[in-house]
């Protein structure tokens, strides 16, 4: 698959601004804003690095150079030798390891194997961060009850005791060997000490609530069976959590977020629509403890709401404001209104064209990917948008043919792994990536999908859904192209290609070091990969055993 490089002046209008302070201040909706009154700190944009071994706590004094030895460097183009130089935050050489000198930190990969931070192309992100109480995301990896039950007893130990610890979407009970849902008394025996709400998606789980839950939702009014603790009502029961919610806590679930994210070794996002979610990223990046790239794209119902947000909302003089932490690309998922095929999509779809922005439309079915296809030709008889990463997105149904009508425009087809949740077909991943037409990989998660990476690619890689059921035969794809997508693919959809996606040298160090070899463990393992240490910028924001002694001092990063 190749990913177009786009002509030279249009990557120009992309390039992120430095100093934002001196290009002023932009307001997103509901009155947030991008502004480059930032702490002091690395001009790349990047949190503080991280101390070396035995560096006083409360100290960052960090090495210029890091040099990772013994392990497997691996990219979308394959294993590319055993090192790799950081200086700077950068990437200065794989498998070509520099003088040492006086600043220079080593770290023994152990024969461990590394990888590009991940990037999903397509993500709800923020709404994911705002869930109400202590999120225990990685029930999305739980495989049978007693898997679940030590999910949430492990949330359980960072909690304070009677807080909620809930699962929002992203996962529903036939992922379980035991093919049921939890029972109420089976959440009490692992969180005794915690209220607990999980709520599926799909497969008919709905939520279940323990016995310090049932008393929680009972007293404002929602319904719960006194022997199963399924709730009445899911919508009820979500509502009742958020109205004890503050912005303190949603402050704290976006920081849980961010460094489960890291945990995973995901490490870029690209978010789609949820503007007030925003506030609280911009907070984290602001503190420079965002530890997450931002990627948000804007939805706009009409050309003048195009014109409002390119001139007042998120850029100075129709130039993106931020840094390569947080960064607007461009407009999606929804152009033109929230009905897909509104006789409002051309005309507003055209002003993001004249204004050279990017473009993602939702589009599933064969009708909406050919109303799509046809706007988009006709816009760039006038408004050529070969270089500008326009594409539709979903694309559950796409055939060859109107793939290469895509490529012939410079357009793209971006696939999502949100069927990996259900029980039939997915995105057509075999011809996108044969087609050569522009892609990443994504996940649409977390109220339709896992927002777990490496569940992705294990759908993606074996066309099984969550409970191991082959459901997208002849679809599948090999490790590296599924790798090549969710990091130099995505890198490329979201202009960041020149900055993130693979190992080359004077792009950022972003990285995971993997708990299992991607290229060789069995795939019923590929959902159990996590990263043991995770780089972004060349800077600590995830690690654990053996390398914890990294993590920076104070951490204010928690899973």
């Amino acid at each position: 698959m190749a990913f177009r490089s786009g002509e030279k002046g249009t990557l120009s209008r992309r390039q992120l601004i430095k100093g934002a302070a001196a290009a002023g201040a932009a307001t997103l909706a509901g009155g947030i804003t991008v502004s480059g009154q930032r702490g002091g700190g690395p001009p790349s944009g990047v949190p503080p690095g991280p101390p070396l071994p035995g560096t006083p706590p409360g100290q960052t004094r960090q090495a210029s150079k890091l040099v990772l030895v013994n392990g497997t460097i691996v990219d979308g183009r394959g294993a590319l030798g055993t090192s790799m130089t950081i200086e700077n935050g950068r990437i200065s050489s794989v498998n070509h390891p520099a003088a040492l000198g006086p600043d220079a930190h080593v770290i023994d990969l152990g024969g461990r194997t590394v990888v590009p931070g991940l990037y999903d192309s397509h993500v709800h992100y923020t709404r994911a961060g705002v869930n109400p109480g202590y999120e225990a995301r990685r029930i999305e990896r739980a495989f049978s009850i007693s898997e679940l039950q030590e999910e949430i007893a492990k949330r359980a130990r960072s909690v304070p005791a009677g807080a909620f610890i809930t699962c929002i979407g992203g996962w529903n009970h036939t992922q379980f060997a035991e093919a049921r849902r939890p029972t109420k008394a089976e959440l009490n025996d692992a969180a005794p000490s915690h209220a607990v709400y999980i709520s599926g998606t799909g497969g008919g789980t709905g939520g279940i609530t323990n016995s310090l839950g049932q008393a929680f939702f009972v007293s404002r009014g929602v319904g719960v069976n006194d022997a199963t603790g399924v709730v009445s009502s899911t919508d009820a029961a979500l509502a009742a959590l958020q109205a004890v919610q503050t912005s303190a806590d949603k402050l704290r679930g976006t920081m849980d977020i961010n460094a489960h994210a890291a945990s995973l070794g995901l490490t870029t996002v690209m978010n789609n629509g949820n503007f007030s979610d925003l506030e609280y990223p911009l907070e984290l990046w602001r503190q420079q403890n965002l530890i997450v790239r931002m990627r948000p794209l804007f939805p706009a119902g009409s050309p003048a709401e195009v014109e409002a947000r390119i001139l007042n909302n998120f850029s100075h003089g129709g130039r993106p404001l931020g840094d390569p932490m947080f960064t607007v690309p461009g407009f999606g998922e929804r152009v033109g209104g929230n009905d897909t095929m509104s006789a409002q999509f051309e005309p507003t779809a055209r002003v993001v064209a004249q204004y050279r922005w990017m473009l993602y439309q939702h589009s599933i079915s064969l009708a909406e990917n050919d109303f799509h296809i046809a706007a988009f030709q006709r816009i760039a008889q006038d408004y050529p948008i070969d270089g500008l990463r326009w594409a539709i997105i979903h694309v559950q149904r796409i055939d060859p043919g109107r793939l290469q009508a895509l490529k012939a425009l410079g357009a793209g087809a971006i696939p999502q792994s949100w069927p990996y949740i259900g029980t039939a077909g997915g995105p057509p991943f075999r011809d996108i990536v044969d087609s050569g037409v522009i892609a990443g990989g994504g996940t649409d998660a977390t109220n339709v999908a896992v927002l777990d990476p490496w569940c992705a690619l294990f759908y993606m890689i074996t066309g099984r859904n969550l409970a191991g059921v082959l459901i997208n035969s002849g679809q599948e794809i090999s490790r590296i192209e599924a790798l090549r997508l969710y990091t130099e693919g995505s890198a490329y959809v979201g202009f960041d290609e020149h900055q993130l996606g693979s190992f080359d040298e004077g792009k950022y160090a972003d990285l995971a070091v993997l708990s299992e070899d991607y290229l060789t463990v069995p795939d019923h393992r590929l959902r159990k990969i996590e990263s043991v240490l995770t780089l972004v910028g060349g800077n600590v924001v995830h690690a654990q055993a053996p390398f914890a002694n990294l993590l920076p001092s104070p951490s204010v990063f928690t899973v």
